[in-house]
C-alpha cells in the first residue's frame, strides 16, 4: 500500500483507573503530573517550531474531572492548551465494560464530551476504547444520537479479536450506524486502500502518561522513513476520521452482536454489582417522579461516580501486588492471608519469569509509577476492591438529603434476610401443589420440576427446571482449554498473560483442583399464605466437602412467591457462610422454561433486544450482561425472566472458560452467573459475603 500523503499521529495513554496503583493515586498522578507535563511538552514543542509536535488525546472524563478540581492557574493552563489544540478529548469517557450500563448511563457518558464541546467551541465525532475486546451493538444508536461516526477499538494483545473486518460499518436494527475500526492491540497504523491519509496511534503503556520529547522525535523519525514524502503531523482522530467516514459506502456492513469476552469478571463482586444496579433503578424512579433533573449538577455528580463501576479497572494488578502463586488451597490461603505478606518463596521456580516481570516492569515503563510496588500484601490487594466499591458511597453523597436517605435505605434493604414463614406447613418434593395460579412440583435440589398454568400450559418439567443452583469448580484442563482457544500471541505475551488469564501455581494445591458441578441437598420446603401470594421457603445445604475444601456457601435459601392475581413468580436466592476461596469457582442459578421455539429468546442489552444466536465468531457467544433480563415471545405464549441483581447470563449452557465458537441450544435454559473468580489480573479474587439475588418470572 503506497501513496500516503498525510500521516496523522495520535498520541494517547491507556487509562486504567486502578491496576498500576490504587485508583485515587492513579487519578492524582494524572492531575498532578501527567496533564501538566503534557501541557508543558506541547507548548515547548510548539515554541521550538519543528515538525515534531505533540497533541494529547484522552477520554472526556479525564478532562472533565480535571477541570472540576483545578485551581485558577491550572484551569487557565488547561483552557489555553484546549484553545491551542494541544489537549483534545474523544466522545467516550474511558474504556468500559459497556454492556454493564443501561442506556441512560451510557448517554450520560457521551454527554460529557458534548458539554466540553459546548463550553470550548469544539466538536466530537470520534471515540475510542482500548483493552476490552468487544462491546454490544446496543450502543450504536446511542453513539449515532450523539454524533459519533467513527469508533476505534483496540484489543488487549493477548485476547481474541472478534472476527470482523478491520474496518466496517456497524449497523443497528433501527438503521443507525457507526464506522468501526478494530486493531489487535491498543492501536497501530490505520491505512485504507485508495485513501491517501493514514493514522498512527503512538501509545504509551498503562497509566504511563505522555511520552518524552525524545520519544516524540523518535516517532516522527521512524514514520518519516516508513512514509517517505508524506506530511507527518501530530493530529487527532477527528482530523483523520472526518475524511474517512465519507468512504463508508465502500466498507462492509456488520449487523451482528459482538459482546465482551471479558464480561465474566464483573461477577467477581456480586455486592458491588447489586448496589450499582439498585442505584440505576433509583435514578430512573426519581427521574420519572420529576425529582431528579438530568440537566442538574446533582444528576451529573451522581452519574460521574456511577460511571466508575463499569469502567474496566476493578482493582490492583494481582501479578504485581499479590505475586503469590503458591498459597491456593483453602488452608494455605487462609494462613497466608492471616500473615498478610507475600513471602519470598511464594513464586515457584516454574513461574520465576512472572515474578521478574512484576518486580521490574516499573523500571521499564515509568520511574514515577507503581508507588505501592514495594508493599505487597493481601490486605493492600483487597483494599483496592473496597476502594472500587466506594464509588457507590461517593455517588450517594452527591445526592440531596432526601434521596441520600432513600439510597442508603435501599442499600440496607439488600441484606440477605429471607422472608420468614413461621406459620407455614411442610411440602414434600415430587408431589403437586396448588400455589398462586399454578400447579407446582419441587425437586430435591429445591428447583421447580413441574409448573403448569391455569390453561394447562406446561412451563417446567423434569428436563426444564426453574431455580436450580449449581456450584462449579475448575481444574487445570479448563485453563488449558482457555489458553489454547482464547489467548492470542502467547509466545509474546506469556510473561504477563499467564498470570492475567490463569491461576499460576494452582496445580500444586492439595487436593488438586478438578472440574466439578455440585448441587445442594434439601433440608426442608415450607409453604405459607400471604395476602397476594403463596410463599414457598426452601432451605438447602451444600455438601460438606465443597464447603470445607472449596468455597461453596454452607447454606442456600430460595424464596418463591407465587402471585394469586397474575401469572408471576418472584424468586429470591440467598447464600450464607461462604468462605473466601482463591481457587477458581462459580455459582449459577438456572431457569429453563419449556417453550415451543427456544430460538426466540431475546436478551435486553442496554435497552435493545438481541438474540443470543446472532453473535459474530470470536465475539462472546457464551455469556452476556443484560439490563432487565431475557424474554420470549412465541405462538405458545410469552415469558420474561427479570434479573434485579445479577446481570450475567449464559444462554443455553454454563460455559465459563470455554471458547469454541459454537452456539448451544437455548432449550437448555438461561443460566445466571451469580459469582466467579476465574480471572487473574485486577478483578476480586475471592468473596466471602452473604448474598441475595432477586428474579421475577412473568408468564402469559
Amino acid at each position: 500500500m503506497s501513496g500516503i500523503q498525510t500521516v496523522h499521529v495520535v498520541f494517547k495513554t491507556h487509562l486504567d483507573i486502578g491496576f498500576t496503583d490504587m485508583a485515587q493515586n492513579v487519578i492524582d498522578q494524572y492531575f498532578k503530573s501527567y496533564i501538566p507535563n503534557a501541557i508543558r511538552l506541547a507548548e515547548q514543542l510548539r515554541l521550538e517550531g519543528g515538525p515534531a509536535q505533540f497533541v494529547w488525546t484522552t477520554g472526556s472524563w479525564l478532562i472533565h474531572e480535571y477541570l472540576k478540581q483545578a485551581g485558577e492557574q491550572q484551569r487557565r493552563n488547561m483552557e489555553n492548551a484546549i484553545a491551542a489544540g494541544s489537549i483534545v478529548w474523544h466522545g467516550l469517557p474511558f474504556t468500559t465494560h459497556t454492556e454493564l450500563m443501561d442506556p441512560a448511563l451510557f448517554e450520560y457518558g457521551l454527554s460529557i464530551a458534548q458539554k466540553l464541546n459546548a463550553q470550548y467551541g469544539e466538536s466530537t465525532m470520534t471515540a475510542k476504547m482500548t483493552d476490552v475486546p468487544g462491546h454490544t451493538i446496543a450502543m450504536v444508536p446511542l453513539l449515532a444520537k450523539y454524533g459519533i461516526r467513527y469508533l476505534h477499538l483496540g484489543v488487549n494483545p493477548a485476547s481474541k479479536v472478534p472476527n470482523v473486518p478491520e474496518i466496517f460499518v456497524w449497523r443497528a436494527p433501527d438503521g443507525s450506524e457507526v464506522v468501526v475500526n478494530y486493531a489487535n492491540n491498543y492501536g497501530d497504523t490505520v491505512q485504507i486502500d485508495g485513501f491517501d491519509e493514514a493514522m498512527v496511534f503512538a501509545h504509551t503503556g498503562d497509566n504511563c502518561g505522555p511520552p518524552t520529547k525524545e520519544d516524540i522525535q523518535a516517532e516522527f523519525d521512524q514514520l518519516s522513513e516508513k512514509f517517505p514524502g508524506a506530511l507527518i503531523r501530530a493530529s487527532t482522530m477527528e482530523a483523520f476520521a472526518s475524511k474517512l467516514v465519507t468512504l463508508k459506502d465502500r466498507f462492509p456492513v456488520v449487523e451482528e452482536e459482538i459482546g465482551d469476552t471479558w464480561i465474566h469478571g464483573a461477577a467477581s463482586d456480586p455486592g458491588k454489582l447489586q448496589q450499582y444496579r439498585e442505584m440505576l433503578k433509583l435514578r430512573d424512579r426519581w427521574t420519572a417522579e420529576g425529582r431528579f433533573d438530568p440537566a442538574s449538577k446533582e444528576y451529573a455528580d451522581f452519574c460521574d461516580k456511577l460511571l466508575l463501576i463499569p469502567e474496566h479497572t476493578w482493582g490492583l494488578d494481582e501479578k504485581k501486588f499479590l505475586p503469590d502463586f503458591k498459597h491456593y488451597s483453602l488452608r494455605d490461603f487462609q494462613a497466608a492471608r492471616q500473615a498478610d505478606t507475600v513471602s519470598k518463596d511464594a513464586i515457584p521456580d516454574k513461574y520465576r519469569y512472572m515474578g521478574s516481570f512484576a518486580m521490574n516492569e516499573h523500571d521499564r515503563l515509568s520511574s514515577e509509577l507503581f508507588a505501592l510496588s514495594g508493599r505487597r500484601s493481601f490486605r493492600l490487594f483487597e483494599s483496592s476492591w473496597q476502594e472500587q466499591r466506594g464509588y457507590i458511597r461517593q455517588a450517594i453523597q452527591c445526592l440531596s438529603e432526601d434521596k441520600r436517605l432513600e439510597a442508603a435505605a435501599a442499600i440496607q434493604a439488600l441484606a440477605a434476610v429471607p422472608e420468614e414463614c413461621k406459620d407455614g406447613h411442610s411440602l414434600n418434593p415430587g408431589r403437586p401443589h396448588s400455589l398462586g395460579l399454578f400447579k407446582v412440583e419441587f425437586d430435591t435440589d429445591g428447583s421447580i420440576c413441574k409448573l403448569v398454568d391455569r390453561r394447562g400450559k406446561v412451563w417446567a418439567d423434569e428436563s426444564h427446571r426453574l431455580g436450580r443452583f449449581v456450584y462449579e469448580t475448575f481444574g487445570l484442563e479448563n485453563y488449558h482449554h482457555w489458553f489454547e482457544h482464547y489467548v492470542e500471541q502467547w509466545s509474546k505475551t506469556y510473561h504477563w498473560a499467564d498470570a492475567d488469564f490463569g491461576k499460576p501455581g494452582m496445580e500444586f494445591a492439595e487436593p488438586r483442583p478438578e472440574y466439578r458441578q455440585i448441587s445442594p441437598n434439601l433440608i426442608c420446603i415450607t409453604s405459607c399464605s400471604r395476602e397476594i401470594y403463596d410463599l414457598v421457603h426452601v432451605r438447602l445445604a451444600m455438601p460438606s466437602e465443597c464447603v470445607q475444601v472449596h468455597g461453596a456457601p454452607r447454606e442456600i435459601r430460595i424464596d418463591y412467591r407465587f402471585h394469586r392475581y397474575q401469572q408471576k413468580i418472584d424468586i429470591d436466592i440467598s447464600w450464607f457462610n461462604k468462605q473466601a476461596n482463591r481457587l477458581p469457582e462459580a455459582c449459577w442459578f438456572t431457569f429453563a422454561l419449556k417453550v415451543d421455539n427456544p430460538n426466540l429468546w431475546k436478551m435486553d442489552k442496554m435497552g435493545m433486544r438481541i438474540s443470543p444466536l446472532e453473535v459474530v465468531k470470536n465475539g462472546n457467544r457464551n455469556l452476556h450482561a443484560v439490563n432487565a433480563g431475557v424474554n420470549y415471545r412465541g405462538s405458545d405464549g410469552e415469558a420474561m425472566i427479570e434479573t434485579l441483581d445479577a446481570p450475567l447470563v449464559a444462554p443455553g449452557e454454563k460455559r465459563l472458560l470455554q471458547f469454541d465458537h459454537t452456539f448451544v441450544s437455548l432449550d437448555g435454559g438461561m443460566h445466571f452467573l451469580l459469582y466467579n473468580n476465574v480471572w487473574g489480573t485486577n478483578f476480586p479474587m475471592w468473596y466471602e459475603e452473604n448474598a441475595i439475588f432477586r428474579f421475577v418470572i412473568s408468564l402469559d
